[in-house]
């Protein structure tokens, strides 16, 4: 093992157990991890937005520093900690050499822990080169991605994107059915391109080495082999999950069956590529009631 701890980076997919995998490495004894999920620095640095995202953090700091101030916050700790390390994530994105800065925040503090990480699905859309250079931060850098049934996913990513509109709760079903009308008039490139399993992994195929990467279907991943198959790819010692737990649960509403068809026409090519490439899993070919939500 390198003296420098293994470094895990996360190609999504949204709302296809990010969260969930996050909570779990944060609370194992050899992992660790900031308390900012999604870092979104190498995105931003390809799209040259440091700044913006500086400025966003900021926008950020300003309601925990209010909750800290009542006096009675729920975890004053993590809510301080959460604080301190978007102000360091400032800094990080003003520096005058920012990977450097970066690699220096995703490791302080990490003493002789045998893990970091950065879980922010976006970088399953960045370009080859980009992944590349990813890889290369660290003498140990491994990455995965999740895959989660492309219906499902997308009907939980529309919930997610109806939300946010907060919209009343009696016109959140008439919300939602718009934002799945825009992703069909091809209105919503970040839903189309977070959509592209194909591309993603041709991307990640491409950039990364084998036993760099792994593959891993959401459906499977909360289970005690999902578990261990992290654990061992990522070098961890064995460690309790709360498998039942959810992270980031979305509003409950069942999918229409005609917008559900419309969908899996949509995203046929992906069911297609997932089977010729691994064999499609049984739990997509059952098509449960897609209630069940998590980031």
């Amino acid at each position: 093992m390198s003296e420098s701890p293994t470094a895990l980076f996360c190609a999504g997919a949204v709302k296809a157990g990010t969260s969930w995998l996050w909570d779990y490495l944060s609370g194992h004894p050899q992992a660790h991890l900031r308390s900012v999920k999604e870092v979104q620095f190498f995105d931003r640095l390809e799209a040259g937005s440091l700044a913006h995202r500086a400025r966003r953090l900021g926008k950020e700091i300003g309601p925990l520093e209010v909750e800290l101030a009542t006096g009675n916050p729920k975890w004053p700790g993590w809510i301080a900690r959460q604080i301190a390390d978007r102000q360091e994530l400032q800094q990080v994105m003003l520096a005058a050499d920012p990977v450097a800065a970066y690699r220096t925040y995703l490791t302080e503090g990490a003493g002789g822990k045998r893990l970091v990480a950065d879980m922010t699905p976006e970088y399953g859309l960045l370009p080859v080169a980009r992944m590349r250079a990813i890889s290369a931060l660290l003498p140990d850098t491994r990455w995965i991605f999740l895959m989660r049934d492309p219906v499902a996913r997308l009907w939980s990513h529309v919930r997610m994107l109806t939300r946010r509109t907060k919209c009343a709760p009696e016109d959140f079903a008439r919300v939602a059915a718009g934002k799945f009308e825009e992703v069909m008039a091809g209105q919503a490139e970040d839903v189309t391109l977070r959509s592209d399993y194909a591309a993603i992994h041709a991307r990640l195929t491409e950039a990364v080495a084998p036993q760099k990467r792994l593959v891993m279907f959401y459906e499977r991943l909360m289970t005690e082999q999902g578990v261990a198959q992290v654990t061992g790819f990522l070098g961890l010692a064995p460690h309790p999950a709360k498998l039942e737990k959810r992270v980031h649960e979305g509003v409950p509403l069942p999918m229409p069956a005609a917008l559900r068809a419309r969908a899996r026409d949509w995203l046929a090519p992906q069911y297609a590529f997932v089977a010729e490439t691994w064999g499609l899993p049984q739990e997509w070919e059952a098509h449960p009631e897609l209630r069940s939500e998590v980031a």
